[in-house]
Parts: C-alpha cells; sequence; structure tokens
C-alpha cells in the first residue's frame, strides 16, 4: 500500500482538507482533528493530512492547559490507548496508527504513541510517515536505543543518507559492542555512498531545492514584517513582483490580497482576487471564497466609519443602507461557515444571534439548541435562547433558559446582572410579582445603580399588591 499524495485524492477529500485548514487558521482545532481523524482512517497513506492533524493535536494539547497535572493525566490516557492499540499492529497496522494518533490527541509528544504509529506506518511501508513519526521522538532526545535504530533504518529507506549515518555512527558510540548497530553503520554508509554519486548527477537541482528554501525562510521573515500600513505595502509590492515569476502560484495571491486587506486597500485587494480566482486550482479553494466576504464587509465597515464623522440626512440615509448591506453581508458569510463547518458550535453561535437580531427568530432557535451542544457554549447558548422565547412571548421556556444559564454563574458579574433581569422581566410578563421582585433584589443588593433595577424595587415596595 503505497503513499498518496493529497493531489491524488479526490475532491471530495481535497475540500475537507480544506475545511480542516480553515479551521486551524480560525483556531478551531479541534474541528481540525475530527476532520484529519476520520480522513486518516480512510487514507492513512496521506502524510498531508498527518501533517495537519498533528499541528491541530499539539494546538488543542496546548489551549487545554500546560499545568504539572494536566500532563501527567494526558500522558496517563495516552498510555492506556496505547497499550489498547499495540495488538492490532500484526492484523490492522492502519487500526494501530488510529489508536496511536488518539493517543497523540491526548499528548502530542507521547513516545508511545509516536512509536506505535510509526511502527504501523513501517508496516504498511509508509516511509515517509514512518520518519515524520520518529523524527519527533529523535527530536525530544530519546535515550531509547531501538527507537533510535527504526529511525536511521526508516532514514535509509527515503533516502535521507547524511542524516542517517549520522544517527547510525551516534548509535555506535553508544553501543560499540552490539553486532546489529555495526551492520547498521554498513548500511547507512554504502546508502549514502550511492546516494552521493546520485547527487553529484543532481548537483543543480538539489541548488534549487536550497534555494527554494532559502525563499521560504526570506518569505516567513517578509511576513512578520506586516505591523503597519506601509509595510504591508511594501510586502504587497514585493508579492507583485513574486507572483510575475510565478503567475500559477494561489498562496502567492492570498498572501497578496491579505497584504491589501490590512492596509485598508480593498479595490486592489479585489483585484488580485479576481485575477487569483481564474487559476484552475482557484475553484476548490474554500479560502479563496471567504476572502472575498471578508473584504466586502471590512470594505462596508470602513466606509461607515468614515461617514459616522459626517452629518446631514443624505449622510445619514447612506448610513442606514450600508448598516443594512453589513448586516446581510455578515449573515451570508456566517451561513456558508456553517455550511462549511457544521460541528463548529462557535460558528453556529454565531449565526443564532445575525439572524435573531435580523428577526428571523425560528431559525435562531435551531442554531441556538444546536450550539449548546459545545460545552464551553452551553450558557451563552441557554442565554440566547431565552432571548429568542421572549421575542415569542414564550416567557415560561424564556425563564427555563434564563435560569439553567443562572445555575452555571457564579458571582455577581455584569453577565450574571443581565440575565438575572431578563429573567425577572419574564416573571412579570407571566404575572409573578413576587418571584421578579426576589429577583431584581438580588441586583440590587450588588448593584443599585443596575439600569432601572432601584427603580423597580421602589415601584414594588409602593405597590405590594
Amino acid at each position: 500500500m503505497p503513499e498518496v499524495s493529497l493531489k491524488e485524492l479526490d475532491a471530495r477529500v481535497r475540500k475537507q482538507v480544506g475545511n480542516a485548514r480553515t479551521a486551524v487558521e480560525r483556531g478551531n482545532f479541534e474541528y481540525c482533528v475530527e476532520i484529519c481523524s476520520s480522513l486518516l482512517l480512510e487514507h492513512p497513506g496521506c502524510l498531508e493530512v498527518r501533517e495537519l492533524l498533528r499541528q491541530a493535536q499539539q494546538s488543542v494539547f496546548t489551549k487545554r492547559g500546560r499545568g504539572f497535572l494536566h500532563r501527567l493525566l494526558s500522558k496517563i490516557e495516552a498510555s492506556f490507548i496505547v497499550l489498547y492499540g499495540k495488538p492490532y499492529l500484526k492484523k490492522d497496522a492502519a487500526l494501530a496508527m488510529a489508536y496511536g494518533e488518539r493517543a497523540l490527541t491526548r499528548d502530542p509528544l507521547h513516545e508511545g504513541a509516536l512509536s506505535l504509529v510509526a511502527a504501523g506506518a513501517a508496516a504498511l511501508e509508509f516511509n515517509e510517515t514512518a520518519v515524520f513519526c520518529l523524527k519527533k521522538i529523535y527530536e525530544n532526545e530519546t535515550k531509547d536505543l531501538v527507537l533510535l535504530q527504526r529511525y536511521c533504518e526508516a532514514l535509509i529507506k527515503v533516502g535521507e543518507t547524511n542524516q542517517a549515518v549520522a544517527i547510525a555512527e551516534r548509535l555506535k558510540r553508544l553501543k560499540p559492542e552490539s553486532s546489529l548497530i555495526q551492520e547498521l553503520v554498513k548500511s547507512a554508509s554504502v546508502a549514502h555512498s550511492i546516494n552521493r554519486g546520485k547527487w553529484a548527477e543532481e548537483e543543480q537541482d538539489f541548488r534549487s531545492k536550497l534555494k527554494d528554501e532559502e525563499l521560504s525562510e526570506a518569505l516567513e521573515k517578509q511576513s512578520r514584517l506586516i505591523q503597519d500600513v506601509q509595510g504591508a505595502r511594501v510586502r504587497a509590492r514585493e508579492l507583485i513582483e513574486e507572483i510575475h515569476e510565478d503567475p500559477q502560484s494561489l498562496d502567492l495571491y492570498k498572501q497578496l490580497v491579505k497584504a491589501y486587506l490590512y492596509a485598508d486597500d480593498y479595490r486592489e485587494a479585489l483585484v488580485w482576487l479576481d485575477k487569483a480566482a481564474m487559476l484552475p486550482q482557484a475553484e476548490s479553494d474554500i479560502g479563496l471564497k471567504q476572502l472575498r466576504s471578508e473584504i466586502m464587509i471590512k470594505a462596508t465597515e470602513l466606509e461607515l466609519s468614515k461617514l459616522h464623522s459626517g452629518s446631514g440626512p443624505a449622510t445619514e440615509e447612506r448610513i442606514q443602507k450600508l448598516e443594512a448591506e453589513l448586516d446581510v453581508l455578515k449573515l451570508e458569510e456566517s451561513r456558508k461557515m456553517v455550511e462549511q463547518f457544521p460541528n463548529d458550535y462557535a460558528q453556529r453561535l454565531n449565526l443564532g444571534e445575525l439572524l435573531l437580531a435580523a428577526g428571523k427568530v425560528d431559525e435562531a432557535i435551531k442554531e441556538f439548541q444546536v450550539a449548546q451542544r459545545g460545552s464551553s457554549l452551553k450558557q451563552r447558548s441557554c442565554v440566547m435562547l431565552g432571548r429568542s422565547f421572549s421575542k415569542k412571548r414564550l416567557y415560561d421556556l424564556a425563564l427555563e433558559q434564563f435560569d439553567r444559564s443562572i445555575a452555571d454563574a457564579h458571582g455577581m458579574d455584569e453577565f450574571k446582572k443581565d440575565v438575572l433581569y431578563s429573567s425577572a422581566q419574564c416573571c412579570e410578563a407571566l404575572g409573578r410579582k413576587e418571584e421578579a421582585a426576589r429577583r431584581y433584589k438580588l441586583i440590587y443588593a450588588n448593584d443599585i445603580s443596575f439600569r432601572d433595577v432601584a427603580g423597580k424595587i421602589d415601584g414594588f415596595y409602593s405597590d405590594p399588591s
């Protein structure tokens, strides 16, 4: 079973990987893990997907916490998963790799999990994948000589013989009496000699690759220099020159569009976006399509900010029109995001809030109900559901949602006061005056200046009926 590149897979898979990359850009690493893990069950030999998964796993791990207890528990969980997955190496290597990846989601640096994925890859002759996993173990300065030996063997198979020789020599110094290691040193040396002959023939190609690496480093450095409008314009000019040299590079066009966005030059951003859209590979690029919506939204926001400093009926009329257009644009963009990332509950919550603001209450309720599945969004989703039910005058249902949110709120902060106030309004609408008064009093006791709560309390005491 040979390894496959992403471009060899069908359009459906490439689209899903595009969604995963977009999720990483937006900080939704859990969704990327979900997509990539699923894809690797079908295509375990696609290294590009596995590299993207590892990036997301590391980000999830970092986001969850860096404390000693967190790392210890993660390590223990990963160890149990590896223990369960090891027996599958002989009968289903791809499944063993899947267990290894599941463990790496708990701890991306877990040596046993990386070793399990590498062993499964070696069994399936995914040599590049094996090197990818074992390299991380090597970089963590492992003292396991067996793992170092496996890494050396994998490097020989993929032709990275210079590194293989270095590791073989290191193993020889650590264990000079081992006949296996002595054989490994010979194998690495022979392979390196053969490759050296090939390198001499392909010297020009090697120099070309080196130049590409230097260019990549330079681009990374330059991207960090875009800290102000002037820097963005300088970077844009450089990118235009690079596009003239490589007019088929979609990535360069996207960088250029973003540089113009940073400089608030939306006209030029759209011009280059249209040019990028004409490239054959642009048809399936989700990020490119999202850029257009982003440009339109930012351009409208910029014009609005300028108009807000003006005056007169003509200006006011234009402001109202632009604000309406902006609401429509944001709603359309949010719908697209939910279509592309149906399991992204934060996007669901955002869409629900926009729908509610647009008066589409029933549609908003549906989104808030789905958003509740996200544990970190449950409280906010309950509040928004309560506001939606209140709009429909379903005050008993609204009160139920507000109370759920209040139960999870600790301390009397602005959020809790706001929800308590809304719940008291529901009680008033339902004719439960005493219960409404009790809730207003909770706010009053902590913040007498909150909205009109002081007047509410005075009203209840002056009219006890």
